[in-house]
């Protein structure tokens, strides 16, 4: 490993400090640390900054100071460019599922960070595409399909490898990784699902029928979403940001993606005890 890079949301306080500490560690270990141009103004002198494409295919590690967003968006430019290249994500806030490092965690978990041994989890990611179209767009956390302003339900037809699974009436669908299931999946009442497994979880918004459950499917599946009724406000989002809109007789096409991405955890806590954390679970547990 040669060069480190720092990717970065600019609106985050101590973003600055956190680059300083970064800059000391790869100091240490002979490392250069380059940065996304638009960290400019708060880059350390010995910072170099390059456009987004020059950084993504220099660096040989990442840090991503911000929240989860940070770090779902330096995944998408890692992926899309091709590359395993891995991660660190560092909370700027409080914690973070994906920021596992809390900022005043930063410096104590640089002093055992070792970069010729990181611990790497592989957390498996999604392609999603319209049949027919060619672009194919990468998601770690999920894919949605949800209806825009019009106040109609959506219908499409879901198919697991070409097999017709149902046909839904509801305002959405959330297809999502383990990773992502914490997110817009749980909060539609879609299962907790251990980052270490690999599978889809196929969960409906607002199902017009109570026998609609979340389904797990494994990730060798391809789905499909064939949308017979939607509004022309109807749209595809990854990660949260919207890639396509989709028309009737159109079909949403989502497949585990070509590459994983690669999160270095070194986190002080456990994903259990975040998720206790983050979820507000009660039930009297005893803190070793």
């Amino acid at each position: 490993m040669k060069t480190v890079g720092i990717i970065a949301n600019t609106s985050k306080s101590g973003v600055g400090a956190a680059a300083a500490h970064a800059l000391e560690w790869t100091s240490v270990h002979d490392l250069a640390l380059v940065a996304d141009e638009s960290f400019r103004e708060f880059a350390p002198p010995a910072v170099t900054c390059l456009t987004g494409t020059q950084l993504i295919e220099t660096a040989e590690l990442i840090f991503a100071f911000g929240g989860d967003g940070t770090l779902l968006t330096a995944a998408k430019r890692v992926a899309i460019a091709g590359r395993e290249t891995p991660i660190i994500g560092v909370n700027m806030g409080s914690l973070g599922f994906l920021t596992q490092i809390a900022e005043d965690e930063f410096v104590d978990v640089l002093k055992r960070l070792n970069p010729d041994r990181l611990p790497i989890s592989s957390r498996m990611m999604l392609s999603v595409e319209i049949a027919g179209k060619g672009e194919k767009v990468p998601a770690l956390n999920d894919v949605v399909i949800a209806r825009g302003g019009d106040s109609r339900m959506l219908s499409f037809e879901a198919r697991v490898d070409g097999e017709i699974v149902t046909r839904y009436a509801a305002d959405g669908l959330i297809l999502s990784t383990p990773t992502g299931s914490t997110a817009h999946s749980v909060s539609a009442g879609g299962p907790v699902v251990v980052p270490d497994l690999n599978a889809m979880i196929a969960t409906p918004i607002c199902p017009h029928s109570l026998s609609m459950r979340p389904l797990v499917i494994p990730p060798s599946a391809v789905i499909e979403v064939e949308m017979l009724s939607c509004d022309d406000e109807t749209i595809v989002a990854a990660d949260g940001h919207r890639v396509f809109r989709v028309s009737v007789g159109e079909t949403v096409v989502v497949r585990r993606a070509a590459i994983d991405a690669h999160l270095v955890e070194i986190a002080e806590r456990s994903y259990y005890e975040i998720l206790r954390i983050k979820m507000r679970w009660a039930g009297g547990v005893r803190e070793r």
